[in-house]
C-alpha cells in the first residue's frame, strides 16, 4: 500500500524547514493535503495546540492516527477537493511522481495565502509536460525554491531515497481587498436607486429546476449556500469597512459604548469564513443523517450508533462522491448494522418481562462452566411502560419509536423494506379501539393494549420470523452452533422444546434462588446484567437448574455437550 500510494514519511528534520519556508506566521488554518501519519506536521511553530490544522489523506488506514494527534481529516482525495477559501498557509508533501499536479491544484483552490512544498527537483528542473512549465512560471512570478540533497537520507528518515528534491514556495494574493472595498463611487452611486431595482436578478429557490436526484439536490443547494455565505462575509466585510472610515458612534466617544468590533481584515474573512463553512458542512450533512436513505432501514438505536460517528463525518468536504461514499460504508456495514437492529429489539423484548423468554443449553462453553442461550416466546410478548393518561389520544414519542423499531427488524427479517400495515399507524389511527381492549391486526403482529397499567401485548402472526430472529441473535452470542457445524439432534430437540420445558426449569430456578446472596435474588437479571463473580455464580446456576431440567425429559445434559462439539460439517471442495 505504500508503494500504491508513494508514501515517504517527511523527516522531521525536512518538516522543520518546510514549516520555516512561511514569511507570514500568523497560521489562521493549514491544509495538509497528503498527511499521512503526520509526520509533516509534527515540528509546526510555536503552541501546537493553537494551529488549526485539517488534513487530507487517500489512506483511510491513517486516519484514526491523524484524528488522535488532534487534526481534523476533511477528504480522502485532495484532487477532488475544492474547498480552500479557508485557508492562510498549504503545506504539502504529495506524491513525486504527481508533484506538479497536486501544486497546481493546491494554487487553484487557494484564494489568499502560502504553499509550500516538497517536490522532486527533476519536477522543477526537467519541466518536459505542460503542467510542469505552469508549475515553473508560478514559481517565477509568485515564489521561490530551495534544492536540498539526502534529506530522506539521515538517521529520521523512516524510508530512505537519494532523490533530490526542491522545497518550492509560494504567495497567492486575492482581491480580497478590492471585493470588501469595492469602488466608494459606484457604491454610492446605487443611493438613489429603488428596492425594485437591487433585488433585480433575485430568484427564488423554488423558481430553481433541480434535479431529481435527493443527493445531487443536497449537495446543489450546499455549492449555492457557500457561494451565497461567502458573498454576504465579503458584503459583512465591505460593510464594516465603511462603518469605520465612518467613525466612532458619539456614544463611543463618550466612552458609554463598547468598542465597535468592525474588523474586516483578510484574516477575519478566512476566520468568517471557515465558520461558516463548517456550520453549512454540519447543516449538510446532517441533512444526510436524517434523511429517508439512511433512516427508512434504521432503528432508532442503530441511528444512534451511525450519529455517534457524526464528528468523523461532518469534517469531510460535502460533495456527491464523498456522500455516496458514506451511503456506500453503511450498505458495506449492513450486515453488522442488521445484527444490531435484531439484536436491539431482542433485548427489548426479554429485558423487562421474564415471561417473554424462555432458556435452553447455549452451545459454547466458557472456559470455566457452560451457559444458558435465550429464545423468545412465539405466541405472545408483553412490553411494559407505556402507560397513557386518559386525555392523549395516542402514544409519546418514545413509545411510538419502539413501535417502528419492531417494525424494522421484522420487515429486515421479512425482506421488506416496511410493512403494509405498521404499528405505529394502528396506535394512531386505531387508538380508540385499543384503548377500549380490542385486539387489533398489524402486519406482523396483533396487538392488545391496556393503558392503566401501560402495558402492550404482541401477538406474533408469523413463528417463522420469530424463529429467525432467535436464531440470528442465537448465532451473534454463540448460544447457537454456526450454520457450517454439525450438532446432534438432541441439541435441537431441547432449543425446539425450551417453551415446553419452561415450567419445569422455572421450578429448579425456585431452588437455587436461594444460593444468591444479598438483594440480587433474581437469577435472569443477574446473569444478564451482574458484574464479575456474582454474575458468573448466577449463569453456572442457571446452567445447573437446566441440566437437571434435561434430565427430567430424558436428555443427558453431558452427552449434548460432547455431541455439541462435533466436527465441523464438511464442505464440498
Amino acid at each position: 500500500m505504500n508503494d500504491d500510494f508513494q508514501y515517504y514519511p517527511t523527516p522531521r528534520s525536512l518538516s522543520a524547514r518546510a514549516w520555516a519556508k512561511f514569511k507570514n506566521r500568523n497560521f489562521i488554518r493549514v491544509l495538509e493535503p497528503s498527511a499521512g501519519e503526520g509526520h509533516l506536521l509534527e515540528c509546526r511553530p510555536g503552541d501546537r495546540s493553537r494551529i488549526a490544522i485539517d488534513c487530507i489523506e487517500i489512506d483511510i488506514a491513517k486516519h484514526p492516527s491523524l484524528r488522535e494527534q488532534g487534526f481534523d481529516v476533511v477528504g480522502i482525495d485532495f484532487m477532488q477537493f475544492d474547498s480552500g477559501a479557508m485557508y492562510s498557509h498549504i503545506l504539502m508533501n504529495p506524491p513525486f511522481a504527481e508533484g506538479a499536479k497536486h501544486v497546481l491544484k493546491a494554487w487553484e483552490i487557494l484564494e489568499d495565502g502560502e504553499i509550500v512544498a516538497i517536490l522532486n527537483a527533476e519536477t522543477v528542473r526537467n519541466s518536459f509536460s505542460k503542467e510542469r512549465q505552469l508549475l515553473v512560471r508560478l514559481l517565477e512570478q509568485h515564489g521561490e525554491v530551495e534544492y536540498l540533497r539526502d534529506v530522506f537520507n539521515g538517521p529520521d528518515s523512516a524510508r530512505k531515497t537519494d532523490v533530490e528534491i526542491a522545497l518550492a514556495w509560494l504567495k497567492k494574493e486575492s482581491d480580497f481587498g478590492a471585493e470588501i472595498v469595492g469602488s466608494i463611487l459606484d457604491d454610492l452611486r446605487q443611493d438613489g436607486t429603488t428596492g425594485e431595482e437591487l433585488a433585480r436578478g433575485y430568484h427564488d429557490i423554488n423558481d430553481v429546476a433541480l434535479p431529481n436526484s435527493f443527493i445531487e439536490n443536497a449537495v446543489l443547494m450546499f455549492n449555492a449556500a457557500v457561494k451565497a455565505t461567502r458573498q454576504a462575509v465579503l458584503a459583512d466585510a465591505r460593510a464594516r469597512k465603511y462603518g469605520r472610515m465612518l467613525g466612532h458612534t458619539l456614544e463611543r466617544l463618550n466612552g458609554d459604548a463598547p468598542e465597535d468590533d468592525l474588523e474586516s481584515s483578510r484574516e477575519w474573512v478566512k476566520r468568517e469564513l471557515y465558520e461558516r463553512y463548517k456550520d453549512l458542512k454540519n447543516r449538510a450533512w446532517t441533512g444526510i443523517l436524517r434523511s429517508t436513505e439512511v433512516t427508512s432501514r434504521l432503528s432508532s438505536s442503530a441511528q444512534k450508533r451511525v450519529e455517534a460517528e457524526f464528528e468523523t463525518i461532518k469534517s469531510f468536504e460535502f460533495t456527491v462522491s464523498n456522500v455516496y461514499g458514506f451511503l456506500q460504508g453503511i450498505i458495506e456495514k449492513q450486515g453488522e448494522i442488521q445484527i444490531g437492529m435484531a439484536c436491539d429489539v431482542f433485548d427489548l423484548i426479554t429485558r423487562y418481562h421474564t415471561d417473554n423468554k424462555v432458556y435452553y443449553m447455549g452451545w459454547k462453553s466458557n472456559d470455566k462452566h457452560r451457559s444458558c442461550g435465550m429464545r423468545l416466546k412465539t405466541m405472545r410478548f408483553v412490553i411494559p411502560g407505556h402507560a397513557t393518561e386518559a386525555w392523549r389520544s395516542g402514544l409519546s414519542w418514545d413509545s411510538q419509536q419502539m413501535l417502528r423499531d419492531l417494525d424494522k427488524v421484522f420487515a429486515m427479517l421479512d425482506g421488506q423494506v416496511e410493512p403494509e400495515v405498521s404499528l405505529e399507524w394502528v396506535f394512531r389511527f386505531k387508538f380508540s379501539e385499543l384503548r377500549n381492549g380490542q385486539r387489533v391486526s398489524a402486519s406482523y403482529f396483533d396487538v392488545r393494549y391496556y393503558p392503566r397499567v401501560g402495558t402492550i401485548h404482541f401477538f406474533p402472526k408469523d413463528k417463522k420470523l420469530v424463529d429467525r430472529l432467535n436464531r440470528l441473535v442465537g448465532r451473534h452470542r454463540h448460544w447457537l452452533p454456526p450454520e457450517d457445524v454439525r450438532v446432534s439432534g438432541a441439541f435441537w430437540l431441547q432449543y425446539e422444546q425450551a417453551e415446553k420445558f419452561d415450567k419445569a426449569f422455572r421450578q429448579e430456578i425456585g431452588k437455587a434462588q436461594g444460593n444468591l446472596c444479598g438483594t440480587c435474588r433474581d437469577l435472569f437479571w443477574t446473569a444478564q446484567h451482574g458484574y464479575d463473580e456474582e454474575k458468573s455464580r448466577a449463569q453456572e446456576l442457571l446452567a445447573d437448574a437446566m441440566s437437571a431440567t434435561l434430565e427430567q425429559h430424558g436428555i443427558d445434559p453431558e452427552g449434548l455437550l460432547e455431541d455439541s462439539r462435533q466436527m465441523p460439517l464438511l464442505l464440498a471442495s
